[in-house]
C-alpha cells in the first residue's frame, strides 16, 4: 500500500479518527521537506480551523465533504503548505481513517524577519496594484466631471474592468492578510509593535503563552515596565536611536508570575509611522544550558588544577620522607649493633619506632594521593594474570595476625576451596584487603572478631571482611565510598585517616570489573563485600608480570597500611 501511494502524482495524507497523522506519501513528504518519522509533528488546519473539535464538526458535514474541496493546511517548523483537498472516510489496515488528497498544492514559506517576509512583500505589491486601479478610476471620474463629451472616448468595459481589478486586488490583499495573521498565530516567536516611547501597540497570542500576560494587559504596558532593571539602559539606547537598521539585543522580560525569562530581540524602527516592529525569541533554555556548560567547564578545570596540585605535592612529600625513613633505618641498625650509646633514662628505641610509624602514616597518605591522581588521569593500570585467589587472600590475612594478637581480637579466615585460579592483579587485591582489614582493626574492640570469608559461584569471586565493631551510622552508608568521607565522627574516632582509602578500594575493585558494597549497624559491626568476575585470561595475550608478594613485602605493606592505628 505504501509503495502504491508513493507512486501517485497526488499528495496524500492519512489521519486516524483522532486526527493524528498516520501516513504521508512520498510526493507530500517532499513538498513538506520532512521524513515519514516527522509526520507526528505536523499541525493541521481545515478551512482555517486548527482545533480538532472544530475540524470534526466540518468533517461530519458529509455533503460538504462529498461535493466540495476543502482548504487544508499542513504546518511544519520550516514551512506551511496549502492543499485544495477532497476528504473521504475509509478503512486502512482494518482501522477507520480519514484520507486527504489533492493535486493543487501551494507552498507558503515564512521568514521570521518581519521586514523581509515574502508575505509583507506580497501585501505591498497588492496595495500598489490597488492604488493604481483607484488612481485610474479617479482620472476617469475627473474627466467625466470636466467634459461631458469625453465620455464618448471612454469605453464602459474599461471602467468595468478597472473596478473588477480593484476589487480583485482588495480581495487578494484580505487573503494575504489572513495568511499573515495565521502564520503569526502559530509562530513560536513573540511578534509585535510599539510606539517610539516604548508603549506596546500590538502583540500576538504567543505573548500570553510565553509570559502569561493577555493582550489587554500588554496594551496597558510600556515595554520598559516589564524589562529587567539591569537591561533598561541598553534598551533605552535603541528607543532613542533614529537608525532604521535591524538591531539585535538580548535582555530579560518579566512574566506575570514575577519570574524573568531571557529573550533575543530583532527590532526595527519605521520612521514614517513612528513605530518599532520586532520579533522576540525565548532563549531562556539556551542561556541556562550555556550557564550549566560554563559551570561544568569551570568545575573540570578546577578539578584538573586540584589533581595536578595533589600530584606535585605528593611527589614533593615523598622525597624527604624517603630520606627520613632511610635515616631512621640507619639509626635503628646502629642502635641494635650498640654503635649508638644513650643515657639509661633515654629510650631511643621508643622514639625511633614513633618516627617510623608516623613516617609510614605520611607515606601511606602520599601513596594514596598519588594513586588517586593517577586513577583520575587514567594512568593507573591493573595488570591481570591468572593467580590462585585463595592463596592471595589467605596469605595477606595471616600476615595481619601479628598486629592484632595483642589486642584480643580473633581473626578468622574461612573458605571451602584449597586453590582456585582466577584473573586478577595480586598487588591490587592485597591493597584492597589491607585497607578493609585496617578499617576493621580500628573500630573493633578487645574480645571482638574479624571474619574474612571467600566463596565462589558461577559468575563471581566473593570476598567479605566482617567485624563486630562500632559500625557506621546509617546516613554515612550511601556515601562511605566517596572521597574524603569519614565513617565516624572526627572527634570520636580512635585512629587517624584521610577518607581516601575506601574511595581507592572502590576504584581498584571496579578496575577488576567488579563491585563493592557495605552493610553496617551502629554497635553491631560492619561487613564489606566485594566481587570480581570468575574468569581467566588468555595467558598468551596477557602475560602476568607481577608475582605474589614475598613475606617481607607483605610485612612492609602492613606496616604502612596500619601506621594510622595507635599503639600498633
Amino acid at each position: 500500500m505504501k509503495q502504491f501511494l508513493d507512486n501517485l502524482d497526488t499528495c496524500v495524507i492519512i489521519l486516524d479518527k483522532k486526527l493524528n497523522p498516520v501516513l504521508c506519501n512520498k510526493r507530500l513528504l517532499n513538498k513538506l521537506e520532512i521524513n515519514n518519522e516527522d509526520i507526528l509533528t505536523l499541525k493541521i488546519s481545515v478551512d482555517g480551523k486548527e482545533d480538532k473539535a472544530e475540524i470534526n464538526k466540518i468533517l461530519k458535514n458529509n455533503e460538504k465533504i462529498k461535493n466540495q474541496k476543502l482548504a487544508v493546511r499542513l504546518i511544519t517548523g520550516k514551512k506551511t503548505i496549502e492543499l485544495e483537498s477532497k476528504i473521504v472516510e475509509d478503512t486502512f489496515l482494518d482501522e477507520d481513517v480519514i484520507i486527504i488528497f489533492s493535486d493543487n498544492v501551494n507552498v507558503i514559506n515564512f521568514n521570521e524577519n518581519i521586514e523581509n517576509t515574502t508575505i509583507e512583500n506580497s501585501i505591498k505589491k497588492e496595495i500598489n496594484e490597488t492604488a493604481k486601479c483607484i488612481e485610474r478610476l479617479n482620472k476617469l471620474l475627473d474627466n467625466l466631471e470636466k467634459d461631458q463629451d469625453i465620455t464618448k472616448l471612454i469605453k464602459v468595459q474599461d471602467l468595468k474592468k478597472g473596478i473588477e481589478v480593484m476589487l480583485g486586488e482588495i480581495y487578494k490583499s484580505k487573503l494575504i492578510k489572513k495568511d499573515f495573521e495565521l502564520l503569526l498565530g502559530i509562530s513560536v516567536d513573540l511578534v509585535g509593535s510599539m510606539a517610539i516611547n516604548g508603549q506596546i501597540k500590538t502583540s500576538t497570542i504567543a505573548w500570553s503563552k510565553c509570559l502569561g500576560w493577555d493582550e489587554k494587559e500588554l496594551l496597558n504596558f510600556n515595554i520598559l515596565d516589564i524589562i529587567h532593571e539591569k537591561d533598561k539602559d541598553s534598551f533605552m539606547n535603541i528607543l532613542i536611536s533614529s537608525d532604521e537598521e535591524v538591531k539585535t539585543v538580548e535582555n530579560k522580560i518579566k512574566c506575570k508570575n514575577n519570574t524573568y525569562k531571557c529573550f533575543r530581540w530583532r527590532i526595527k524602527l519605521i520612521k514614517e509611522r513612528e513605530t518599532f516592529t520586532f520579533t522576540i525569541r525565548d532563549i531562556t533554555k539556551d542561556v541556562e544550558e550555556q550557564e550549566k556548560r560554563k559551570q561544568l567547564e569551570d568545575a573540570v578545570a578546577l578539578e584538573s588544577i586540584k589533581n595536578e596540585f595533589f600530584a606535585n605535592m605528593s611527589h614533593e612529600f615523598k622525597t624527604p620522607l624517603n630520606i627520613i625513613l632511610g635515616t631512621m633505618q640507619l639509626l635503628t641498625k646502629n642502635y641494635s649493633n650498640n654503635n649508638i650509646v644513650c643515657n639509661n633514662n633515654f629510650d631511643l628505641e621508643k622514639y625511633l619506632k614513633l618516627i617510623k610509624q608516623n613516617s609510614y602514616r605520611l607515606l601511606r597518605l602520599v601513596n594514596n594521593l598519588i594513586d588517586m591522581t593517577r586513577i583520575d588521569n587514567g594512568y593507573y593500570e591493573v595488570r591481570l594474570g591468572n593467580h590462585d585467589i585463595v592463596k592471595i587472600v589467605e596469605d595477606i590475612t595471616l600476615s595481619v595476625a601479628q598486629y592484632i594478637e595483642g589486642n584480643g581480637i580473633n581473626l578468622i579466615f574461612d573458605t571451602n576451596y584449597e586453590e582456585y585460579i582466577v584473573a586478577c592483579d595480586p598487588e591490587k587485591i592485597e591493597r584492597i584487603l589491607l585497607n578493609l582489614l585496617s578499617n576493621s582493626i580500628k573500630y573493633t574492640k578487645q574480645g571482638g572478631y574479624i571474619h574474612v570469608n571467600l566463596n565462589i559461584d558461577k559468575h563471581n569471586i566473593n570476598i567479605s571482611v566482617k567485624d563486630n565493631g562500632e559500625g557506621i551510622v546509617e546516613e554515612k552508608l550511601p556515601i562511605i565510598f566517596n572521597r574524603f568521607v569519614q565513617g565516624n565522627h572526627i572527634l570520636a574516632r580512635p585512629c587517624e585517616g584521610s577518607g581516601i582509602g575506601l574511595s581507592l578500594v572502590k576504584s581498584l575493585v571496579e578496575m577488576h570489573d567488579g563491585n563493592i558494597d557495605v552493610k553496617s549497624k551502629v554497635g553491631l559491626g560492619t561487613e564489606f563485600q566485594f566481587h570480581i568476575p570468575n574468569k581467566k585470561i588468555d595467558s598468551d595475550k596477557y602475560k602476568s608480570i607481577i608475582d605474589a608478594s614475598t613475606e617481607g613485602n607483605k610485612i612492609e605493606k602492613c606496616n604502612i597500611e596500619f601506621s594510622d592505628i595507635y599503639g600498633v
